[in-house]
This record gives C-alpha cells, sequence and structure tokens, in this order.
C-alpha cells in the first residue's frame, strides 16, 4: 500500500526537502504542502491523507493546538517535526506524543546537504513503517477484558512452585510505537499505594525519556524516575530506562538494582525489553513477575517473556483494538504467552487488582 502525505512547514527550503524525499521513497504516492497552520487544516479536513508531517513551530498555531485540530480530522496519523532536541524542544514532543502524535522525527542539524538527506531519509523510512502497521484505534474504551484469540499456553513452572496469585516482586511494562500516550493512560491512575516497584522500557532515544519521566511524575501519585546505575529499586517507585542505553535489574545484597549498560542492540532496539525481563528471570523470587506488554512495532519482549514463562510469570497484552501498533503484543498473543488481553483503559485497574483488590480506587 503507499501512503498520501501532507506536509505542514513554514520553511519553504524544509518544504522542498520533505516533499523531494517523500516523492522519491516506493512507500509514498503524493506528497502535498502547507506553509501554515490554517491550510494545513483546511487540506487535512478534505480526508484525502494517510499521514501527516507536522512542524510543532508554526507562525500561526501552536504546535499542540494543531495537533488537537487534527485529531478532529479524517483518520489520517501526525508524525511531529522537531527542530531542537534538549530541553524545552524535548518536552514539547513529549506532549505531542502524549496527545497521540504516532512517530516524531528529527530536522537535521550541523551536517552537509548529502549526509542530512541520507539522515531525513531514514528517518522518515521509519515514521512510514509506523504508519503502515497503524491499528484502526476504537472509538471509546471497552471495559471488560478479554482474553487472547489463541488459547494461552500453560507456563512451565516447576514442580513445588506454584503461582501465587496477587503475588508480585516487580511489575515490568514495555512499550514503543504509542506507548508514551498509552503510558499517559495507565501510570497515572495507579494508586499511591502501588505494592511492587514498576520498571518500563519504552522505546525512545537519549533525552527523550528523562523528559517522558518528568512529565509522568508530574501527572501520577507515584514517583515516576528515568533509571540510573545503581538505584535501588523501591516499592511504589517507577523507573524508566534512559533512551539508548539497556537496563537490568540484579539482585545484590538482598536488594534489586538498576544496572544499566552499552550492549550491543537488540531486535533493533536499545533499550530492550528481551534484555530486561531476562534480567529479571535470573532472579529467584517465590513471588512472580507481572509483565505488560503494550502497543509497539516489532517483537521485542518475545523471547524475554518466554524465558520469564520458565519461571513465575503472569503476562499481560494490551488488546489489539487499542494498540496504536499491535507488533509486540501480537508476538506475544500468538505464542500462547499472555495470560490475559486487556483494553488499554482497563490495564491500571487489572494491574492493582492483581497485586491488591483492596487498592483498587480507578473507575
Amino acid at each position: 500500500m503507499t501512503l498520501r502525505a501532507l506536509v505542514i512547514e513554514d520553511s519553504g527550503v524544509f518544504q522542498k526537502i520533505m516533499s523531494t524525499i517523500l516523492s522519491s521513497m516506493s512507500e509514498v504516492e503524493s506528497t502535498a504542502v502547507a506553509g501554515t497552520g490554517k491550510l494545513g487544516l483546511e487540506l487535512a479536513a478534505k480526508g484525502c491523507f494517510d499521514v501527516i508531517f507536522l512542524d510543532m513551530i508554526l507562525p500561526d498555531m501552536h504546535g499542540l493546538d494543531m495537533l488537537a485540530e487534527l485529531s478532529r480530522c479524517p483518520n489520517a496519523p501526525a508524525v511531529i517535526v522537531v527542530s531542537a532536541v534538549g530541553g524545552a524542544g524535548t518536552d514539547l514532543t513529549i506532549k505531542a506524543l502524549e496527545q497521540g502524535a504516532l512517530e516524531f522525527i528529527c530536522k537535521p542539524s550541523g551536517f552537509g546537504f548529502r549526509e542530512s538527506a541520507i539522515q531525513l531519509r531514514g528517518e522518515l523510512k521509519r515514521a512510514l513503517a509506523s504508519v503502515a502497521q497503524r491499528s484502526p484505534r476504537v472509538s471509546a474504551p471497552v471495559r471488560a477484558s478479554v482474553k487472547p484469540k489463541l488459547p494461552p499456553r500453560v507456563s512451565p513452572i516447576p514442580l513445588g512452585r506454584t503461582r501465587e496469585p496477587g503475588r508480585f516482586w516487580i511489575t515490568a511494562l514495555a512499550a514503543s510505537t504509542g506507548g508514551p500516550e498509552s503510558l499517559t493512560r495507565v501510570v497515572p491512575l495507579l494508586p499511591a499505594d502501588y505494592p511492587t516497584p514498576i520498571v518500563i522500557v519504552q522505546h525512545m532515544p537519549a533525552l527523550f525519556t528523562a523528559s517522558l519521566a518528568k512529565s509522568l511524575d508530574g501527572k501520577s501519585a507515584l514517583q515516576v524516575v528515568e533509571a540510573a546505575e545503581g538505584m535501588e529499586l523501591e516499592r511504589g517507585r517507577v523507573y524508566i530506562a534512559p533512551g539508548g542505553r539497556h537496563m537490568t535489574v540484579k539482585r545484590e545484597r538482598g536488594r534489586s538494582v538498576v544496572r544499566l549498560n552499552d550492549d550491543a542492540l537488540e531486535c533493533g532496539v536499545r533499550p530492550s525489553a528481551d534484555v530486561l525481563f531476562r534480567s529479571l528471570a535470573t532472579i529467584s523470587d517465590v513471588q512472580s513477575v507481572l509483565a505488560v506488554i503494550m502497543t509497539g512495532m516489532g517483537v521485542d519482549g518475545k523471547t524475554g517473556v518466554e524465558i520469564l514463562k520458565k519461571g513465575q510469570c503472569h503476562c499481560m497484552t494490551q488488546s489489539e483494538a487499542t494498540c496504536v501498533v499491535y507488533g509486540m503484543p501480537r508476538a506475544i498473543d500468538l505464542l500462547g504467552l499472555a495470560d490475559e488481553s486487556v483494553h488499554l483503559d482497563r490495564i491500571a485497574r487489572r494491574i492493582t487488582e492483581l497485586n491488591d483488590p483492596a487498592l483498587v480506587r480507578v473507575p
């Protein structure tokens, strides 16, 4: 399937660069450009585009206001275009992703023209892959959790060890494309007395995970931080793997400690959920791991969950209907590794119920 693209960008030079590169790509059928937010909304309202590339700095509209207006247009996902990485630019990007932007790409800077074009083409190719794999979105949340489409495989728990329902020593979440929006609809709904540490792998570059942690922290009863080397895990605290680094958990002198590394990419990403989950599987504990696989491209988390299920693990996947991209959860569901598949707006309640039904205070 080829895509029809709309570029909303006030710089004539960058309009030309974007449209030239997009028009040369086999994934793209046609490209239109708009130099103002007003014109962009007029074109988008006609409903003839499959993806919209939105510059967050426009002369007539703020980027977040523009994104809100585009969400009312026919179903074309927005990919935001970021001029500055770091500080306010990074925070703005996170807000846009939490507000429903599908992806972001960065304008090249500090390169020659040829190098910049190569870099931008790679960014556009990655974004278009997300668009191509995007799932249809439900218009309203479905409250009941549902079982996976395939019958779940019985996890091979060794003899003498039984899973204790509601007894977990850690909660581990993994997400990629669409993750910031989904995490915003889970973490802030967890109660302040949530009984386990929460570790999160969200596929993102360096700098952006710190901004994501800051944003979630401001919305949540729990404290949310970007994980750092040597941090001791504490109950009721959320640790997000730093962009560009793998996060593992080690048991040292009876304490659960964060260890970071720069090992090779796995499943094409770093941080990787597989790396985190493997480290959790090495920790012998009478309690289970609660693993939650959320929206995202690819299969990161699949092999990690397979290893966790050899011990004690309850695995939940985000339902296909509420995923932006049903890639990572699909890989789990197809192998029958999921104990349950849950709609996004039920995940916070469900993982709280599994830990302790008495803690449930979310609708």
